[in-house]
């Protein structure tokens, strides 16, 4: 009896020894992860020094597209800063138009509404493709741009677009009811309706594709033969979609998700934005406020794996006369889509909570409204020489994208660059906290 009391006051210790050894490797763990979190989280003067707040954000004359980035699209801050950005824009620059990562075909409808055409701001971003539109934040850019047209000359109008072209669904419905009031019909839909049928489950064949773009063509066909010279905004849109919905059926019929086709997708957006500039020229200001990830507005690939982004084209074509915009937050919770693993899977969407380890948004915390910004072509490197040499080196910055899960907080890469930010924008807004953005679907 007395050898099992020793033996179980043996046991006991080595149980204690074990415990403090599991919470000591757990600390250290825990530690080693956070480490940059920790590293950063210290005051900088020179920073602040150089840090500017969003109110004093300034576009140099000759920009033509700028494109407004965020870290994540699941935030509120970011949804938020379209409005804000676009206002400032729109005050002191006579900029007319604002260009969602957003299907084409998905904008018309919102676009009619800030016309001041019938409808709910709340109900037309919650029929939208992208469910991270599905919140207050977006309708109320909606009914902002409203008020604002039903108080302005119809040629001071603001409008909103998208340069996606991932939803071929949304511009069949457009070209339906285009058809339906210009007393078009006739023609041969039914490769479309297939292509659409959201009960589909066969793969579509490449002989499916090209009756869905030979049916495409017969209606441009009839679209232009009808319009004759009298080509209003619908009739131009009209035609637009029609061409989105042939490049997205070569985008549709490209393998499962690789680098090539992530560049098929953004060089289609840099041409739809190039698009919405022309037509902008020619009924607007002739400049254009982008908003999208970061992933997309940067002017380079945020990892070696990405062969151009929507930016790059655009810096390439348009040089001085593209500004990147990007954005950042310290710490917070973001809402994303949970990342499935087999095709079954429900489609969720939950909140998590993040630091990006990025050195200046953590001096946000220190602005009044715990937010900064920073010209990086304004800082000199004489007179901001610390600031200079800290955004021309690699550094921590936050990247989330639409699709998050647990095991990402183990692997920092999946959220996170070491990048020189600017390599990446022109400027930046970086934030101290950020909020979940809350999305029916």
């Amino acid at each position: 009896m007395k050898v099992l009391k020793k033996i179980g006051k043996v046991m006991a210790k080595i149980g204690k020894v074990l415990l403090i050894i599991i919470l000591a490797i757990t600390l250290i763990a825990v530690v080693g992860l956070n480490y940059k979190t920790v590293a950063a989280s210290h005051k900088n003067k020179d920073v602040l020094a150089a840090a500017k707040s969003m109110k004093d954000i300034s576009v140099p004359d000759n920009v033509k597209i700028l494109g407004l980035g965020e870290g994540s699209h699941g935030a509120v801050q970011f949804q938020e800063s379209k409005k804000e950005v676009f206002d400032i824009l729109v005050e002191r620059h006579g900029y007319k138009a604002i260009v969602l990562e957003a299907d084409f075909a998905d904008c018309l409808e919102a676009n009619a509404y800030v016309q001041g055409g019938e409808g709910d701001a709340r109900e037309i971003v919650n029929k939208m493709s992208f469910v991270i539109y599905h919140t207050q934040q977006m309708a109320e850019l909606l009914d902002w741009m409203r008020e604002y047209n039903a108080a302005v000359p119809e040629t001071e109008r603001l409008r909103i677009y998208g340069f996606d072209m991932q939803n071929p669904e949304k511009g069949f419905e457009f070209l339906t009811d285009y058809m339906n009031k210009n007393n078009i019909s006739g023609i041969d839909v039914s490769a479309i309706e297939f292509l659409v049928d959201e009960n589909r489950q066969e793969r579509l064949t490449d002989e499916d594709a090209q009756k869905v773009k030979n049916e495409l063509a017969e209606i441009r066909k009839a679209i232009e033969g009808k319009a004759g010279e009298d080509f209003d905004f619908d009739t131009t849109c009209a035609i637009k979609v029609t061409q989105n919905m042939e490049v997205c059926m070569d985008y549709i019929m490209m393998d499962t998700i690789n680098a090539e086709k992530s560049a098929y997708r953004d060089r289609a957006m840099a041409d739809n934005v190039s698009w919405i500039l022309d037509l902008e020229k020619e009924i607007g200001a002739g400049k254009i406020m982008l908003a999208a990830h970061n992933g997309h507005i940067g002017k380079k690939g945020q990892n070696i794996t990405l062969i151009t982004t929507m930016g790059k084209e655009l810096k390439d074509k348009y040089g001085d006369e593209y500004y990147s915009l990007g954005t950042d937050f310290f710490k917070g919770t973001i809402n994303s889509s949970v990342m499935r693993t087999s095709p079954d899977d429900e489609y969720q969407r939950k909140d998590y909570y993040l630091t990006t380890a990025d050195p200046i948004a953590y001096q946000a915390k220190y602005m009044d409204d715990k937010r900064l910004y920073l010209d990086f072509e304004s800082l000199s490197p004489e007179n901001d020489k610390a600031v200079f040499d800290l955004v021309n080196s690699n550094m921590t910055t936050g990247s989330i994208g639409e699709g998050f899960y647990g095991l990402c907080y183990l692997i920092h890469a999946s959220y996170r660059l070491e990048e020189k930010p600017t390599d990446l924008y022109d400027g930046m807004l970086f934030y101290y906290e950020v909020n979940p953005i809350a999305p029916t679907y």
